[in-house]
């Protein structure tokens, strides 16, 4: 089991658009939790010199020029802010979904800087989604290597449990405002008390 002092970095992305290799993160957001605590949070946005914002993409995450105009900033200030949590071995990182998409867009943001994109971070990744079908479908926790069993269960299309963020809080009986949701922000504070849930009844 996790220790019961152990730190989580919590995070996540709003994106122009859902292409794997090249679309461009305009908030990411991250919250630093122990136990019941956040310790910090930290919600950025970021400068590009191209930005492409479809209306659908404004419509679900409330995308507004305004306050990106006001709060943005230089893509290498904010990563070099993140990349002090995301490559310290002391996190165990959470968020829903992070290996089917976020862990992408983070490679986006990498050679956008010229960087190689570097993924030694992946093995402490617990994602939300795959704990979260793992738990609904009844599938025993291996003992080994809980990387590949993530990815393995979030390609596994047998698998039928419904496992959105949304259909996550409901099913938990978690409290939240759905007009929220798809704000980087709220969308971390939610997914850590989800994993909450899952970490009690997974015995993690």
């Amino acid at each position: 089991m996790l220790p019961s002092n152990q730190k989580y970095l919590v995070f996540d992305t709003e994106t122009e658009g859902l292409n794997l290799f090249s679309s461009k993160t305009w908030q990411l957001s991250w919250i630093v939790c122990q136990g019941n605590k956040t310790l910090e949070t930290h919600d950025e946005f970021i400068i590009h010199k191209e930005l492409n914002i479809p209306e659908v993409v404004k419509k679900i995450t409330g995308f507004n020029w305004d306050t990106y105009n006001r709060k943005a900033k230089p893509l290498d200030e904010v990563w070099s802010k993140f990349e002090n949590y995301i490559f310290d071995p002391q996190y165990i990182v959470v968020g829903q979904n992070l290996l089917g998409f976020d862990v992408y867009m983070l490679a986006v943001l990498q050679r956008l800087l010229g960087q190689e994109p570097d993924y030694s971070y992946l093995p402490r990744i617990l994602d939300t989604r795959a704990l979260g079908k793992a738990y609904r479908e009844e599938l025993e926790r291996p003992k080994g290597n809980l990387l590949s069993w993530q990815y393995k269960i979030i390609n596994d299309r047998s698998l039928k449990a419904k496992v959105s963020q949304n259909q996550l809080l409901k099913f938990f009986d978690i409290e939240f405002d759905e007009s929220k949701l798809h704000n980087a922000l709220y969308d971390i504070k939610m997914c850590y008390q989800i994993f909450l849930k899952l970490k009690k009844h997974m015995d993690l």
